[in-house]
């Protein structure tokens, strides 16, 4: 089971082209002014299986054409063997993997923690390291502070495809106005 506090079926703020966003619960990390606080506590949210997700996956791949799946949160790490098996069925089916984590690319090739490396062995792009509010520079795209880097384990993307200007998406589902992306910091 996968403690999941978000899935958006579609976005173009989440990576290159359009993709299928998945934000998990719970973060050991809490940087300062993170963009996603809520997504901090570790605490159950929406707990679903690796199946009910890949569906999930598999039907935006259907109806929205996603040409991939962008894994974040809270700390993807930390749940590292569920979305290892999601990562190596979009692998299977010619989506792209990006993941983002709090944690520096040494800690995680390191870390003990059960299904790490499969999760890498199955991803294409790693942007890694604790956002920093200090080191914030709108101008690294969807990076959000300069000490983080970005790694392409695949030759599918390259930096120019994640320099680009900062998007945010809106959605009005069930009266509400739902944002995800990086907005300009005022």
């Amino acid at each position: 089971m996968l403690n999941i506090a978000s899935i958006r079926n579609c976005t173009e703020s989440e990576g290159p082209g359009k993709r299928l966003a998945i934000w998990v619960q719970g973060c050991l990390k809490r940087c300062k002014n993170c963009c996603n606080p809520h997504m901090q506590p570790i605490k159950k949210k929406n707990l679903m299986t690796c199946q009910e997700i890949i569906s999930i996956i598999d039907e935006s791949r259907l109806s929205n054409n996603i040409e991939g799946v962008t894994l974040l949160g809270g700390e993807p790490i930390l749940q590292a063997k569920g979305l290892s098996k999601i990562a190596k069925w979009c692998k299977q089916n010619n989506l792209s993997v990006i993941l983002f984590s709090g944690y520096a690319f040494s800690e995680i090739k390191y870390s003990e923690l059960d299904g790490v490396l499969e999760l890498l062995e199955h991803t294409d792009v790693l942007i890694d390291g604790e956002y920093i509010d200090e080191l914030y520079d709108e101008s690294l795209g969807i990076v959000g502070s300069s000490n983080q880097q970005i790694y392409f384990f695949t030759n599918l993307y390259s930096l120019k495809d994640f320099k680009n200007e900062i998007s945010v998406d809106f959605i009005v589902k069930n009266n509400r106005i739902l944002i995800n992306g990086w907005p300009i910091k005022i």
